[in-house]
């Protein structure tokens, strides 16, 4: 839970401090008034980048060289205040602290700030390519098992390897057996973790559609990357002059995919936007979900745009089940009478932009 948080030169706000809620925090203004770049703060301190561009110097406010995030964090809500602070700088630097100590890696900051995004671009979860459905399904399994990160990393070691061995024009059959031998061992070790998330996550989205009341029947297929009927090192093997024209490994954990079916259909090819956007919140509720029961530990949700993105009663759903999480919430919207359900129910703070600057608006 974010208690305190403070920004420097992010993007066209003013520098500020302000104060969280821990429950609904309301960030209205706007269009272009600097509301989103709010949440881009916060999800820079739980990812160190952007969500809304690759490149995150670009949330360097214009003529300035860096740019500071920093928050007071109660992460298991008991009374012990951490201090988390990120740094950016025009040139490409990074650094990230936890009262003091260096952070040395997106996972070991991630740990300390669990957050779930969900805005504009979010249908792509189900309509884009596998690799969202890939980051989703890895979110789950590492925020429940914190040791899959140093297995995923080593897998992807073995895979830069053996494709790095694929594009020799020499090839060094001993060495490649030998990297290929540990990419198959990994793949399963990686397809194995998925598949047991996979079936919590299958059991929480159903109870959430009978709230939701919508989407019943619906299923979830994992394709581990390659044909579970046949064995993958066997497979290497048959594929490896394919493998060597295009110098990749074409098979294994890191082409797995999901499929969300309703009545044995892929969702994306008859749901409409609106619809799949409303399922996407529901298979991050579930993740938020598992996270708590396993953990004891609750995320942060970030909620761009919310009354364009949903009908009233489907937000107003979603915003029952995060209370019932007890999770903490950022939210934006254009008018501040689209959360007056919100104001009138449950604790909150209210933030308003304009023009960069942001100011605490009280009832």
């Amino acid at each position: 839970m974010l208690l305190k948080l403070e920004g420097k030169n992010i993007r066209n706000l003013d520098n500020f401090s302000v104060r969280c809620c821990p429950c609904a925090n309301i960030i209205y203004g706007k269009n272009g008034s600097g509301k989103t770049s709010l949440l881009e703060a916060i999800y820079l301190l739980g990812r160190g980048r952007s969500f809304r561009n690759r490149d995150s110097r670009t949330v360097i406010k214009a003529g300035q060289s860096e740019l500071v995030v920093s928050a007071q964090v109660d992460r298991h809500q008991s009374g012990i205040v951490s201090k988390i602070g990120v740094l950016r700088t025009s040139k490409g630097g990074f650094e990230a602290r936890q009262d003091g100590r260096v952070i040395r890696t997106a996972g070991e900051l991630a740990a300390q700030l669990p957050l779930q995004l969900i805005h504009a671009q979010s249908f792509l979860l189900l309509e884009g390519g596998a690799l969202q459905r890939r980051q989703f399904l890895d979110w789950g399994v590492f925020h429940v098992e914190h040791s899959y990160m140093r297995l995923w990393r080593r897998f992807h070691k073995a895979l830069k390897q053996r494709n790095q061995l694929l594009k020799h024009d020499r090839l060094r059959l001993s060495e490649l057996d030998l990297w290929s031998r540990e990419l198959v061992g990994l793949s399963n070790l990686v397809a194995e973790k998925r598949e047991e998330y996979l079936q919590l996550l299958t059991e929480e989205v159903s109870n959430i559609c009978l709230g939701f009341n919508s989407f019943v029947g619906m299923s979830i297929e994992y394709y581990r990357g390659w044909d579970r009927q046949n064995n993958l090192e066997e497979i290497l093997v048959k594929d490896l002059e394919r493998d060597r024209k295009y110098g990749k490994t074409h098979q294994g954990a890191h082409r797995a995919d999901l499929v969300v079916r309703i009545g044995g259909d892929p969702v994306a090819s008859f749901l409409s936007r609106g619809q799949i956007k409303s399922l996407v919140y529901v298979l991050k509720l579930a993740q938020a979900a598992i996270f708590q029961r396993k953990t004891g530990l609750k995320c942060i949700f970030l909620l761009d745009d919310l009354p364009s993105e949903l009908d009233f009663w489907h937000r107003d759903y979603l915003l029952t089940s995060l209370n019932q999480l007890s999770c903490q919430y950022f939210m934006t919207g254009v008018d501040r009478n689209d959360f007056a359900n919100i104001i009138g129910k449950n604790s909150h703070q209210i933030f308003h932009v304009d023009k960069g600057q942001l100011a605490i608006r009280y009832n």
